[in-house]
């Protein structure tokens, strides 16, 4: 068995040494058992609890906003209203912590938020480097230190969420004398499928795009994308649309199933997403298999309840098992699929409705015999006569 450095693809005859916390990966040199902790850290034994200073550094090598909720909560990404303002504020932490920056490590990050002092320990972190290095983000930083510190924060800038609502009701045909509280009060009398796209415009207007633990993030078939790429292109797409049809236009193409069609009619080219066809075409009778992605990549800080949708439970196995740790294991197992480059929603779908989801995901990887019994679900159907 030829065995390889986990970080840098290396194979030496010798001097290769294994991870002592999961002893599943080996490294060639300690500089490189180091600079591959960041993303090996969730796959191994850490002596420490994993935190969200964890899931911010991987966000930081990846150069990807983070996706764990509670870590934007922690580090300012959801008081950032603006992907502009997300981005400032990933390059701010890419100078602290990333490689060729200050490189502060996750731990001190994490105490720094723990004691209350993260905005104050980042500024005197920078004043320690000469000022023509610090950087355009650090200037940003130190206009917006409300982001990390409410106390900063002045009174215009405490009504971002209310800004947020009324930029979108006027932009949808509202009345610019209406007061935040009479919009939403109007939004909630609307039909459920009008109060998503309001919803969604709001979004979308921030220039951002719904994540997976958002309730838009099915309806509107972001559910359909294969990476959050491939979200980011979608809500690009989304974000053009509104911009070239109605607020009624919208509102009817989605509830009467044809947004692809408005997509289409405004030359706007979303083909590449796979599977959107399927999600849109019919939003309030989507495929479990959607449900079931989402509950599989959601982490326990998203959903910190375990909520499952009720088709999950019946067609993928989940009633089947009998205590916690039967549920999380087989909730990895789903993820996994998920996150494969070759994943394919819909077949694992047809698996199901076949009563043969241990067959299909065998055939992909190696399973242990006790899914066996986990992943049984009652079809296929009897056919009545």
């Amino acid at each position: 068995m030829v065995r390889e450095c986990n970080a840098c693809g290396e194979s030496p005859n010798l001097g290769l040494k294994r991870c002592s916390g999961c002893c599943k990966v080996w490294y060639c040199s300690v500089p490189c058992q180091k600079s591959d902790w960041v993303p090996h850290i969730f796959d191994c034994k850490p002596r420490r609890p994993i935190t969200t200073a964890d899931h911010l550094a991987l966000a930081v090598r990846n150069n990807l906003f983070p996706q764990d909720l509670q870590t934007c909560r922690d580090y300012g990404f959801e008081c950032a209203f603006t992907v502009e303002n997300r981005t400032k504020l990933l390059g701010l932490y890419i100078g602290l912590m990333g490689s060729g920056g200050i490189e502060i490590p996750p731990k001190t990050i994490n105490d720094w938020r723990v004691r209350g002092v993260l905005a104050e320990e980042i500024k005197a972190t920078f004043y320690k480097i000469p000022a023509e290095f610090r950087g355009d983000y650090f200037s940003w930083f130190l206009q917006n230190q409300h982001i990390l510190d409410p106390s900063a924060a002045s009174d215009n800038q405490t009504d971002k969420g209310d800004d947020m609502v009324q930029h979108a009701w006027r932009f949808t045909g509202g009345a610019e004398t209406d007061s935040p509280a009479d919009i939403r009060a109007r939004i909630n009398s609307m039909p459920h499928d009008k109060q998503l796209c309001h919803l969604l415009y709001t979004i979308l207007l921030s220039k951002w795009h719904p994540a997976p633990f958002d309730d838009l993030w099915i309806p509107f078939g972001f559910c359909s994308c294969t990476c959050e790429e491939e979200e980011m292109y979608l809500g690009g797409c989304y974000q053009v649309l509104i911009t070239k049809c109605t607020f009624n236009e919208f509102y009817d193409a989605f509830r009467s199933g044809r947004i692809l069609d408005l997509f289409r009619k405004n030359g706007i080219d979303v083909d590449d997403v796979r599977y959107l066809a399927d999600v849109l075409q019919n939003h309030r009778m989507n495929k479990s298999v959607w449900d079931l992605k989402q509950f599989a990549i959601m982490t326990d800080e998203q959903n910190p309840e375990g909520m499952i949708v009720n088709s999950v439970v019946c067609d993928y196995g989940f009633r089947n098992c009998r205590k916690d740790t039967e549920t999380q294991a087989l909730k990895k197992i789903y993820r996994k699929f998920f996150e494969r480059p070759d994943a394919d929603p819909l077949a694992l779908h047809d698996a199901a409705l076949r009563g043969n989801i241990f067959g299909y995901l065998g055939s992909l990887m190696k399973l242990n015999a006790k899914y066996e019994r986990l992943m049984k679900n009652p079809y296929p159907l009897p056919v009545l006569e």
